[in-house]
């Protein structure tokens, strides 16, 4: 767990999800909430989900463990299957999954050495987000493109649910497809959601509000469309070196205050 965990003496244990359709944003708001809650005193958990692994690469991560290397030594290797037999496997994960970075824990998913679905290292997955995210403030898990791991319920302990687009029709339709799958069967409990749109110029927000309006979906906020963000990319920089009056950034902060992310931190100063 990060440092800044043991300035809180009980966790907000907050899961977000944050879906939609690939390459509409998913990965930069996550990186950009990370940056922020952490900045702000909370113990974050960044998970990322996809294989693609685009989270730990905008965090700026070095990746030297993932849940699909474990389980790959867990059957692969006899004598690490004889060294964790009798261990928890919760306390397996964060010991040989998690890791442990500057202001933030990180868990990746990985990729699959072989051929075939996901479907095992999502259980393992699953089962890290569900007890690991007990420890911490904010669980933040960058989910893979489209509906897969919410028709699987990998996600169904969350909180909240960030279904990320642009301003193409077919990433409303697939915010509007996930929304629809995740409240009839892929998640558990109740638990708040809405679109985030990303890549805003001009204009574009009351278009946009009620294009979601049409769709059935609660609109959380506008992220603009920012060339730092396309800077650092081509400079091959994390998303998280973004200055701090970088419009995406103050857009995402803004989104977070007015989500009630920060009514916990002023509670917890009005009771020093």
């Amino acid at each position: 767990m990060c440092e800044c965990c043991s300035s809180h003496k009980s966790p907000v244990n907050e899961v977000i999800a944050v879906t939609g359709k690939g390459g509409t944003g998913k990965t930069t708001l996550t990186a950009l909430m990370t940056r922020i809650l952490c900045s702000e005193g909370f113990s974050v958990l960044a998970v990322d989900a996809d294989p693609a692994v685009s989270l730990a690469y905008a965090l700026g991560s070095n990746l030297d463990r993932t849940i699909a290397d474990l389980r790959t030594r867990m059957i692969e290797d006899p004598d690490e299957k004889r060294r964790i037999s009798d261990i928890p496997m919760e306390e397996v994960i964060a010991e040989e999954a998690v890791m442990t970075l500057k202001g933030y824990s990180l868990l990746v998913m990985g990729k699959s050495e072989g051929p075939g679905c996901f479907c095992k290292i999502n259980d393992l997955l699953r089962y890290g987000i569900s007890t690991l995210s007990r420890k911490f403030d904010y669980t933040l898990v960058d989910c893979e493109a489209g509906v897969e791991q919410i028709n699987r319920r990998v996600l169904d302990t969350i909180t909240r649910l960030f279904m990320v687009t642009d301003t193409s029709a077919k990433g409303m339709r697939t915010a509007s497809s996930i929304r629809g799958i995740a409240g009839e069967y892929g998640i558990r409990g109740d638990y708040s959601k809405g679109v985030i749109l990303n890549r805003i110029r001009g204009t574009e927000e009351n278009e946009m509000r009620k294009k979601a309006k049409a769709l059935g979906i609660d609109v959380l906020g506008f992220m603009p469309e920012d060339p730092g963000i396309t800077e650092l990319d081509l400079q091959d920089r994390p998303i998280t070196d973004i200055p701090e009056d970088a419009p995406c950034l103050k857009a995402v902060r803004s989104i977070l205050e007015q989500q009630g992310f920060f009514h916990e931190k002023l509670n917890r100063e009005e009771m020093i």
